[in-house]
């Protein structure tokens, strides 16, 4: 066994050696090659490659690539891995379990967790726009697989062959760059992002693929609780049985660089959002429902709450707080709705991502009762930081023009008052949402007023 891991200066120095002699404990004969920046004193046992593969500091996981390839002809099995993620015997052993079961086209992979204060595991590289895709379970004889949409673990393991026609593609040892992920994650992604193959997680055995990110680093921004978790690995097997739907509401990543404005699956509820439904509504329809926290807020207030999932596994989490769930595709869940009147509609950071978001939003008006609100939530296009960006052609910014390129819509609230008033519907409220940090420049923004905003939230009146 080859390993691999990248170690950048002296802050991970402990956990390096940690893991080093973790590794060393294991029934594999073991050669390990640390690449570094600048020299290390591992012992003589380990060989440290010196050096960045371009100037940009955070390009020295794409190091580990050369040493792989180099090796292709040495090992049967090589691993990648950061200088902070702690991993068993038994995930290992549970990798090579798994591969004879799966295509050639498949490779099997972990997902990491940290520890709270408590002690408890927190899943955090579940956030945002990452989920498990519904329509990807499959058996594998007695193995059942998914597949997580966040291919990023800090770690992975490949046999031989698997290194072999990766390195084949020509396109293993591509240079560093980002897209998706920053340069150190698409280090570790591009096996499966560029090599044509696709990651997937034995869910029938989850947590011998399930490995520790010692730092914790992000336990504290984001994150699910492993029990959480595991009820939706739970629903992916009722999928598996066919006990329980398998259905995507829509395309809910952007193409932008690490998928700026992609819908989140785990927003959490705000005041103003939840301020902007009023208080009388007592049906309610979300249109994009996650995980379900603001709904379960509006719940408890006494409201029947309805939410289109965005997709049957995050949808569950929603049901257990006592919010019926429709699933399906978009348009279908609409059709299902057809006959049924709501109080208030609720669309929060969807609208521009949808293709054809007039024609949706047309189809839930018709949804709601005389007088009643529609509530939009939805991302500041027209801030000054955005148009500026734009403008001078920035990054990704530039593709802002085009839904085909950018997956967007740069909807704005001019846009959307003129839309609804089209469908007899009146705006009687707009918040402007500031960044809340510190700093020099958050306080220039909020003095912006709408210019500086990074989100509004838009209620109009159905007039008839």
């Amino acid at each position: 066994m080859l390993l691999t891991i990248a170690s950048y200066g002296q802050k991970n120095i402990g956990y390096l050696r940690q893991l080093i002699q973790s590794y060393r404990r294991m029934d594999f004969e073991l050669t390990v090659v640390v690449v570094s920046e600048a020299p290390k004193d591992l012992g003589e046992d380990v060989e440290v490659v010196v050096g960045l593969p371009s100037r940009n500091t955070w390009s020295l996981p794409f190091a580990h690539k050369k040493v792989l390839a180099q090796n292709l002809d040495s090992f049967d099995l090589f691993i990648y891995s950061e200088d902070d993620v702690e991993v068993t015997e038994e995930n290992i052993r549970a990798f090579l379990r798994v591969t004879p079961k799966l295509r050639d086209s498949e490779i099997a992979g972990f997902i990491r967790h940290e520890t709270d204060d408590s002690g408890a595991a927190i899943l955090t590289d579940v956030h945002g726009p990452f989920r498990w895709k519904p329509e990807s379970v499959e058996r594998r004889g007695d193995c059942i697989i998914a597949e997580f949409t966040n291919d990023h673990a800090g770690f992975y393991v490949l046999t031989q062959d698997q290194l072999r026609r990766a390195v084949a593609t020509g396109r293993f040892l591509k240079g560093p760059y980002d897209g998706r992920y920053g340069l150190p994650e698409t280090a570790a992604t591009d096996i499966y992002t560029i090599c044509s193959f696709r990651k997937v997680i034995c869910i029938s055995e989850f947590d011998n693929f399930l490995i520790r990110h010692m730092s914790n680093l992000y336990v504290h921004r984001h994150g699910v609780p492993l029990p959480l978790f595991k009820k939706q690995i739970e629903t992916l097997i009722q999928i598996s049985n066919h006990g329980h739907p398998a259905t995507t509401l829509c395309e809910m990543e952007s193409k932008m660089s690490h998928l700026w404005w992609s819908k989140s699956l785990y927003e959490k509820p705000t005041a103003e959002l939840l301020d902007s439904v009023p208080q009388p509504a007592r049906r309610i329809l979300s249109v994009g429902c996650g995980w379900g926290l603001t709904e379960a807020e509006l719940k408890n207030r006494g409201a029947e709450v309805t939410g289109l999932a965005l997709d049957s596994v995050i949808g569950t989490l929603a049901a257990s707080s006592g919010i019926e769930m429709i699933y399906g595709a978009l348009t279908e869940g609409l059709s299902r709705l057809t006959g049924r009147r709501f109080d208030c509609l609720l669309i929060s950071d969807l609208l521009h991502l949808l293709p054809e978001p007039w024609d949706i939003l047309q189809r839930c008006v018709q949804l709601l009762e005389s007088r009643g609100h529609i509530v939009i939530a939805e991302v500041n296009f027209q801030a000054l930081p955005i148009v500026v960006k734009r403008r001078l052609g920035v990054s990704d910014y530039a593709k802002l023009g085009s839904f085909n390129e950018s997956g967007i819509h740069p909807i704005g609230v001019r846009t959307v008052k003129k839309r609804l008033r089209r469908l007899g519907l009146c705006t009687d409220k707009i918040h402007w949402l500031h960044r809340t940090q510190s700093g020099t420049i958050p306080r220039l923004l909020r003095r912006l007023g709408p210019l500086g905003a990074e989100r509004w939230i838009l209620r109009a009146q159905k007039q008839n």
